[in-house]
């Protein structure tokens, strides 16, 4: 199969890959389906699940997609909006625009996450709970494996967030407040962990925001104490400090949120 990476900035002699080339190498099929959209979707995800399509690849054309696959172009448009809601695709602009297979993030787990809760498939307690048992499997994982780097990271971000809580600027609305758990799954070296990590602390901090967009005042002082036990590579002290502050805040959470109003969490990612 031709790779269409982006490729360098190419002279008048310079063969072009167009999108013909791209559609000979993928092999898609006719959409017969009374969803379209949804097979043109399925059909790409399996492409990408066998390898066919990589990181950095360019999908073929709108218009040509739609001929290959016997689909509206709308049809083809919808696919690509749903495809960069889940974070298979994404667009890009300039020279060698348009739509590219992305490296894998968060995103799609997060918003699927969010929008479970909010249609009330899945309970609070549920995320909450998923959230103390993989942040305390981060944990021990870090004592094995983080460097002075990571650790020193984690710290740096501590401190940073200590001195906007002095300046009164300390606030959930900023994504950076969960960088903390980021920064301890990234400690592991181990990306699915961190895929994980993120999507459950986006989630939980959409939900603590809709409440109170102060933070809990022990945070800092917690994390401080979580990162010097860590550092001594005792991970049952930290993973029981930051247990029973995670245990405090959904205790908090679940008993507020019963008449706090609803919010769109459709917006988790974009914050």
């Amino acid at each position: 199969m031709r790779r269409t990476s982006t490729p360098p900035p190419t002279t008048l002699s310079d063969p072009v890959t167009t999108d013909a080339d791209i559609l000979a190498g993928l092999g898609l099929r006719e959409v017969r389906s009374q969803r379209g959209f949804e097979a043109v979707c399925e059909q790409i995800r399996q492409q990408v699940a066998r390898g066919e399509l990589r990181t950095g690849d360019r999908l073929p054309g709108e218009r040509d997609l739609a001929e290959q696959l016997a689909v509206s172009r709308s049809v083809v448009r919808e696919a690509i909006r749903s495809l960069e809601s889940m974070g298979v695709v994404e667009s890009r602009m300039g020279a060698h625009g348009g739509i590219y297979i992305r490296a894998s993030t968060s995103q799609g787990i997060t918003q699927a996450m969010s929008d479970m809760v909010a249609l009330a498939q899945m309970p609070i307690g549920q995320v909450t709970e998923t959230r103390i048992e993989l942040t305390c499997t981060a944990i021990r994982l870090a004592c094995e494996r983080a460097t002075e780097a990571d650790l020193d990271a984690i710290e740096a971000d501590i401190e940073m967030h200590a001195e906007l809580f002095r300046q009164g600027h300390g606030s959930r609305n900023a994504r950076s407040m969960g960088h903390f758990y980021r920064l301890l799954a990234q400690a592991t070296h181990n990306d699915l962990m961190v895929m994980l990590v993120d999507s459950v602390s986006e989630v939980m901090r959409m939900l603590l925001l809709r409440i109170d967009p102060r933070p809990h005042p022990d945070m800092i002082p917690v994390r401080r104490k979580v990162l010097r036990l860590i550092r001594a590579r005792d991970a049952e002290g930290a993973c029981e400090a930051l247990r029973v502050h995670l245990q405090h805040l959904t205790a908090y959470l679940e008993s507020e949120s019963k008449t706090a109003p609803r919010v769109d969490t459709s917006s988790a990612n974009a914050l």
